[in-house]
């Protein structure tokens, strides 16, 4: 009876301790609570109009309120304050003194109005300049969330005002304040803040409550399971040790990419510049909708009925479905999402490769009881490959909607193929309903993604069946019909085809047409003249040439000896092909170029791993050919990107999986002759996607806050002097 009560106070404390850290992320703990009104001092640098530059932003795309000074002439100022889609207002002009400092006292409702619940006192705007109120009105404002407020810069956009003040903002304390402020109540105000705050939320969000209490249990609930199933820490940490070489490289590819979605801040609770549709979806899929708000998806937006939807499919919505519901972090997950996609392709790359080897092994480790390990070379050669050496490495530049959606899609599809080829090595067993259950998932990430995924089951339901009737073939000396194995295949492959139509039963629920991307509902193409450019369709037959071109041919990069040394763009342009109808035509690197180790391994390796191995004939073959109805897909589509190459990830990830395999049963002599190149190929992959990912995040990419471009060009002159080159 003690030691129940004991286990039972563990578990009840285990519980409560994972609520209250539930709760905290909930709440928050980075309120930037700010005196209303606030005393600044302002410095100016010289110069004239038209400048308009910020002093307080604060919210988010479509919903954010600016405080800005707008220059005059070079000695007179106004005051501007906007709400986004509202009339701004200005000030009397203000005369600067001769050292451009100004005194100021500011009252505006975002300086502490936060989603949390409203603290304003009123929506009163107030400024006042060296003693003088220069302009008091009553305006609109919308609530902020509470890390949204930037001082001297504007990361929100709009028009009201540029991304960086040319100057400097001291606050009360001497405090030089740039970005979000560490500044306001001190920390007995704060606290009592909080509380208030926990108290209207135990009263107002009660759902939000239960949700969090409910996802507790379970996860301690959970934790309990696996430990009772064995994977206690001791076991955990030999699983590390046996798989030591993944482990490794696996963590420090993780390192990395969490270093580059998070800009060098390894802060994952952050709202991204157009990265809150998947939780606005969750939020519509919760209350039994398909729409979302307006900004939410805001220029990419569908338009039916005055609704509006977006075209990306509800998976990533989906796994936000408990964090939504749950009130947590919402609109801050995209880069926690990207960490978690990359971590799990690396884990389903790795189980590829083992699978490949147990496929090449055949019946020796069934009867032998001891399936083959890969060599060091070959993780940590696929592993690097696909983590830092493939368009993987270059979504992770942001962690926006376009690129966390190719990244599920690719973490889903690997998911998939691994379960599709362990049901190729077992075919009794029912991996294919999870293969079929992640190809769906990566179909509603990505289309082109989750096509491969299921046709590669459908492929090895055939390849199954096939090779049912040729054994018995041989068995009997005749040829023969097994009604069993070809029923499986077909309903295998009828669900297959079900779940791939899915994604257009889902478009005929959004748009009322079976298209999952009607383009003449789309706000990118509201303009006639460009849809008419391309007859109103996002695939054409004429696009195969030059796509092929773009995909698998240009070298569409140059040199320079000025870091990073590779960039995108070639100086020559690259063939014309005056019948393809291509509307967004954006740089793109082909295949053997972008992802070297990768496309050698997929064609050359999987080629002779085809020839040397019989054993991996069968999952070679059924591999390229699910590759290619999404081969012609992309092909056919009227745009081309980097990050478009992300799409090719998972057929080439299974095909290197397949021949390193290969590589690994060859013998020593060879061996020892092929690593040297394909290392050497694995560092020039890593060497271009990390170049132009940081080349693309520091000067191209959209939403990037400007001081980060500013250290990006700051490296990359101190990296140029030290080799010795002047500043250009």
């Amino acid at each position: 009876m003690k030691r129940r009560l004991t286990f039972l106070l563990v578990r009840l404390t285990a519980v409560l301790a994972v609520f209250a850290a539930l709760t905290a992320v909930r709440l928050g703990d980075r309120f930037a609570l700010l005196p209303n009104p606030i005393s600044l001092e302002l410095e100016l640098a010289p110069g004239g109009p038209p400048r308009a530059e910020p002093l307080i932003a604060a919210g988010e795309p479509g919903r954010g309120d600016f405080l800005a000074v707008r220059f005059v002439d070079e000695q007179t100022v106004v005051f501007t304050y906007d709400s986004w889609g509202h009339p701004g207002l200005s000030s009397r002009a203000v005369r600067l003194p001769a050292e451009r400092r100004l005194r100021l006292e500011v009252e505006m409702p975002a300086l502490d109005r936060v989603h949390r619940g409203s603290l304003s006192p009123s929506d009163r705007v107030r400024v006042t300049a060296g003693g003088e109120v220069v302009l008091d009105v009553v305006a609109h404002s919308y609530p902020r969330e509470p890390e949204r407020i930037y001082f001297a810069e504007n990361p929100v956009g709009g028009t009201s005002c540029g991304p960086v003040l040319q100057g400097r903002i001291t606050g009360p304390d001497g405090q030089i304040l740039r970005g979000t402020p560490n500044l306001g109540f001190d920390h007995r105000e704060r606290w009592r803040q909080r509380a208030s705050l926990f108290g209207r939320w135990l009263q107002r969000q009660p759902t939000q409550v239960v949700t969090l209490l409910a996802l507790s249990l379970a996860l301690v609930a959970g934790g309990e399971f696996l430990l009772r199933r064995g994977l206690a820490p001791r076991v955990l940490a030999g699983a590390v040790i046996r798989h030591r070489w993944f482990a490794g490289s696996a963590l420090i590819a993780t390192i990395g990419y969490a270093w580059l979605v998070t800009l060098g801040t390894f802060r994952f609770d952050f709202p991204e510049v157009f990265g809150s549709f998947y939780d606005h979806q969750a939020a519509s899929l919760a209350a039994g909708r398909l729409d979302v708000p307006e900004e939410a998806i805001l220029g990419e937006a569908f338009v039916v009925q005055g609704k509006f939807y977006g075209y990306f499919g509800p998976t990533p919505a989906l796994l936000r479905l408990p964090f939504v519901l749950g009130g947590v972090a919402f609109g801050k997950l995209s880069r926690a999402a990207m960490v978690a996609y990359f971590v799990a392709s690396l884990l389903a790359t790795y189980l590829l490769l083992r699978e490949s080897g147990r496929l090449r092994a055949g019946s020796d480790s069934v009867a032998t009881g001891a399936p083959p390990e890969p060599s060091r070379f070959a993780v940590v050669a696929l592993v690097v490959s696909a983590g830092w050496g493939s368009t993987v490495l270059f979504l992770g530049s942001r962690g926006l909607i376009f690129h966390e959606a190719i990244l599920a899609g690719i973490t889903f599809a690997l998911w998939s193929a691994w379960c599709s080829l362990r049901h190729l090595r077992a075919p009794s067993t029912r991996w294919w309903v999870s293969a079929l259950g992640f190809g769906v998932l990566s179909v509603h990430s990505r289309p082109p993604t989750g096509l491969f995924a299921l046709t590669l089951l459908g492929s090895v339901a055939l390849a199954i069946a096939f090779r049912e009737h040729r054994s018995q073939a041989r068995t009997s000396g005749r040829w023969v019909w097994l009604p069993g194995s070809l029923r499986r295949a077909f309903v295998i492959g009828c669900a297959c085809f079900a779940g791939a139509v899915s994604l257009n039963g889902l478009a005929y629920l959004k748009f009322g047409v079976f298209d999952p991307a009607p383009l003449y509902l789309s706000r990118p193409y509201a303009n006639p003249a460009r849809l008419a450019a391309i007859d109103g369709r996002s695939m054409h037959t004429a696009n195969l040439p030059f796509n092929f071109y773009t995909y698998l041919v240009r070298p569409n990069v140059r040199l320079e000896p000025r870091f990073p040394w590779i960039y995108l763009g070639a100086r020559t342009p690259g063939y014309h092909f005056p019948k393809a109808k291509i509307d967004l035509p954006d740089h793109t690197l082909a295949l053997p170029y972008s992802m070297p180790a990768l496309f050698a391994l997929a064609t050359l390796g999987a080629a002779a791993a085809f020839v040397s191995s019989p054993s991996l004939r069968m999952p070679i073959a059924v591999t390229g050919l699910a590759a290619v109805p999404m081969t012609l897909l992309l092909f056919a589509a009227v745009a081309t990107a980097q990050r478009y190459t992300g799409d090719f990830c998972p057929p080439l990830i299974v095909s290197a999986a397949l021949a390193l395999a290969a590589f690994d049963a060859g013998g020593k002599t060879l061996r020892r002759w092929l690593q040297p190149p394909l290392a050497a190929a694995v560092l020039a992959g890593v060497a271009v996607n990390l170049a132009l990912t940081l080349e693309y995040q520091g000067n191209y990419l959209w939403g990037v806050p400007e001081e980060k471009r500013l250290e990006y060009r700051a490296q990359r002159a101190a990296i140029d002097r030290w080799f010795g080159l002047p500043p250009p």
